[in-house]
């Protein structure tokens, strides 16, 4: 009988390997939490992987029992270890340095290098021993299955399969909690005042019923300019912007909620006004803040804005639980609002444009997949799209990239009506071959959302590289698994970076509104006017500080 619990050499190979990738730059700067959740997962990962290709290497050349017995290579490959990982602990602060440029844009600080240090081994060497301790559950609880299954091995079977199932039961309970607490927060009107005016839904006028709009839907009809703000910037008479919103409360199906939404823009006068957009929100059924203000801005407070909650949780756990969510909406809102402006009299219907950015976006590019650009634009006469997920087909089908063609920026036909963006100072809104009715994508080289995809696990993508996007660091480089697994940590935790970082568009906005919506005297000086004119008249939107993308 085994006395002491075997350890991989290759398993130790690899997590040291881990470790030093773990230290290297991706696309957005890192929080000493984040880097410390990274320094631990990528050694942990490394482990297990190189541990299991150890033992399917000993089982194929039978020569498993060999090395098990053999003491002495087992400790001089734990000492050879425990050096190279004093090395590697050595190297964290001058590694750390290689993300001195990201942190500096951010203006933010390194990650504390001795927290890294000490809290990194410490939670590896916790989780290990938890997974060895659930070993240990699973053999006990193998044995007791042994007095019933008369097989040795079917009983140590169902010692694992019990442990998976009290795994899976723990988390599944955790997520349940989770989900709960966020039907609280999305039912809690406590810290919302109800809108008085008759151009927003919840207001005693409203369609809609203010306690069943959701937290964000609260949120957005809430806030906005007011006509004498617009006019204070365009320095022309403006209108109060119109704001639409129908929650999952007050109707369970996408097509309840279009029909709706469609009476409730209907009764505020949305129909009536220049402009109408269409929101497909994200995860929480929130409308970015800034891209609702900045629309309305640059359209001189003449629009209305329409936007619907199909989901009460962020958007990765939308994604778990309702996977179609957003195209089934997305669906809904494409046909009841064409419809309801082709109804209108030629000489009378508003320019209808669609806006979804992350999730939002993924489900309104779904609607389209199999058309063409200017089939979409049949329907309307804009769009914008923000921070489109890797899984995107529409993209697949629509994105070219001719030779020179960068891989964050591709082409789009002859980009007349469809194009790429991977920053604001690199759209042309006033460029006179594009055409009147626009798509544009924002689809910034930093954010992990637009580029984690299964593929990074096996091979090289095109952005990193000799082509890489002068936005990326010098340090960033591509490893089989761990480079997935990097990209996948900062997919979960960019949701905190600056503006013009990751998924962070806050600083896109205007420009992405002024070039779909193209009005009459725009350009990159008007945008920077307006975005100095919302810093000082502007109150801070809703959960502003952290939030940077629709859930």
């Amino acid at each position: 009988m085994r006395t002491s619990p075997a350890v991989s050499a290759t398993g130790l190979l690899l997590a040291w390997l881990g470790y030093l990738v773990s230290l290297t730059p991706t696309m957005v700067p890192r929080t000493t939490a984040v880097q410390v959740v990274m320094s631990t997962l990528l050694p942990l990962t490394g482990y297990a992987v190189g541990a299991t290709l150890g033992w399917l290497a000993r089982w194929l050349t039978g020569a498993r029992r060999l090395l098990e017995r053999n003491v002495t290579a087992r400790r001089a490959s734990l000492v050879v270890f425990a050096l190279a990982l004093l090395g590697a602990f050595a190297l964290t602060p001058v590694a750390l340095q290689w993300q001195t440029d990201l942190a500096q844009a951010a203006g933010w600080g390194l990650p504390s290098w001795p927290l890294v240090i000490v809290l990194a081994p410490t939670l590896v060497v916790g989780l290990v021993l938890a997974g060895r301790a659930l070993r240990v559950t699973a053999r006990v609880i193998g044995e007791m299955w042994e007095r019933v299954i008369p097989s040795r091995g079917l009983s140590s079977a169902m010692g694992g399969a019990s442990v998976a199932l009290l795994v899976v039961g723990l988390v599944g309970l955790l997520l349940a909690l989770l989900y709960r607490s966020y039907i609280a927060a999305d039912a809690d009107t406590s810290a919302q005042e109800r809108p008085a005016s008759p151009l927003r839904s919840g207001s005693p006028d409203s369609l809609v019923e203010w306690d069943t709009l959701g937290r964000q839907g609260r949120d957005f009809v809430s806030d906005g300019p007011s006509a004498a703000d617009v006019e204070g910037f365009s320095g022309d008479p403006a209108l109060e912007p119109i704001r639409a919103y129908v929650g999952m409360r007050q109707a369970d199906s996408p097509q309840a909620r279009a029909d709706l939404l469609v009476e409730e823009v209907r009764r505020a006068g949305g129909f009536e006004r220049e402009r109408l957009v269409v929101v497909v929100t994200s995860g929480l059924g929130s409308v970015h803040p800034v891209s609702a203000r900045s629309l309305e801005y640059v359209a001189n407070g003449d629009v209305a804005t329409a936007a619907s909650q199909y989901s009460p949780v962020p958007s990765w756990f939308t994604a778990l639980l309702d996977p179609g969510g957003a195209d089934l909406e997305a669906r809904a809102l494409v046909d009841a609002f064409t419809a309801a402006v082709d109804e209108l009299p030629a000489d009378e219907r508003p320019a209808l444009y669609l806006n979804g950015e992350s999730l939002g976006a993924l489900g309104s590019q779904d609607v389209f997949v199999g058309l063409q650009p200017d089939e979409v634009t049949d329907d309307f006469d804009g769009v914008l799209w923000v921070g489109t997920p890797a899984t995107s087909t529409l993209i697949g089908e629509w994105a070219t990239f001719p030779e020179g063609t960068p891989p964050w920026e591709p082409v789009v036909g002859d980009g007349s009506i469809a194009r790429f963006a991977a920053a604001s100072d690199r759209v042309a809104i006033d460029d006179p071959t594009w055409g009147p009715d626009r798509i544009l994508f924002m689809h910034s080289a930093t954010d992990p959302v637009a580029y984690l995809e299964g593929s990074l696990l096996r091979s090289r993508p095109d952005w990193i590289g000799p082509s890489r996007f002068d936005s990326l660091p010098a340090r960033m480089a591509w490893w089989p698994l761990f480079t997935w697994e990097q990209m996948l940590i900062d997919f979960t935790t960019n949701g905190f970076v600056p503006p013009g970082f990751g998924h962070n568009y806050s600083d896109s906005h205007a420009t992405g509104w002024a070039a779909v919506m193209n009005p009459p005297g725009w350009d990159a000086a008007t945008v920077d006017r307006l975005d100095a004119y919302r810093a000082l008249v502007d109150p801070p939107a809703p959960g502003a500080p952290v939030r940077t993308e629709a859930g």
